[in-house]
């Protein structure tokens, strides 16, 4: 990013263009998503753009920054519940629950990262993924019958990734051979089988 925003008005400029980003790979695609493009849809001039953001990619990268964000929020959120449900539960509610923010804007997040090997989303996964660990780790500490394994690590590590990785490809399909319900039940069940205690 070119220039910090530090007003409210700078700040509120910022989030129109990643807005229009997000808008704009939405409804033309990424290859199309120019710098023009994207302030003729914020509404703004290209100079007016160029004062924030040097190039489609630092807008690109703001978003998903902001994508990320959104969904260690949800993380954060349903890790509270972990200790109070079953852990096929929780699993199932926090897909459930990225879901809805994925669908949520007529698909808006999800048209974007279906995009996601042309642009720079594994720093994302990344993030995700340490997230998991950390949550996943501390709940399979808590559980007598799981805690001891001195696989534990690898164990809770595949299954992060095979839930991250399985995900990115079948948001990434425009008609995946199971159903999200099938899905989400099964990651629920995977992860329980694994370290449900």
């Amino acid at each position: 990013m070119r220039k910090q925003p530090r007003q409210a008005r700078s700040r509120l400029m910022v989030d129109s263009l990643i807005d229009a980003t997000a808008l704009t790979i939405a409804e033309h695609g990424l290859a199309s998503a120019t710098t023009a493009r994207i302030a003729e849809t914020a509404g703004i001039s290209i100079g007016s753009l160029y004062q924030y953001f040097d190039s489609k990619e630092q807008l690109y990268a703001a978003l998903l920054d902001r994508i990320v964000a959104e969904l260690m929020a949800v993380v954060d959120r349903r890790s509270a519940a972990l200790a109070r449900q079953p852990l096929h539960e929780w699993v199932r509610g926090l897909l459930d629950e990225v879901w809805d923010y994925l669908e949520a804007d007529q698909g808006l997040h999800l048209k974007v990262l279906r995009n996601w090997s042309q642009l720079d989303f594994m720093r994302g996964i990344d993030a995700l993924e340490q997230k998991l660990l950390g949550v996943l780790s501390l709940h399979a500490l808590q559980q007598a019958a799981v805690a001891g394994r001195a696989d534990l690590p690898a164990r809770i590590y595949i299954l992060i990734n095979s839930v991250l990785f399985t995900l990115v490809r079948y948001i990434s399909q425009p008609s995946p051979l199971v159903s999200r319900e099938a899905l989400v039940r099964a990651f629920g069940e995977m992860v329980e089988r694994e370290l449900g205690g």
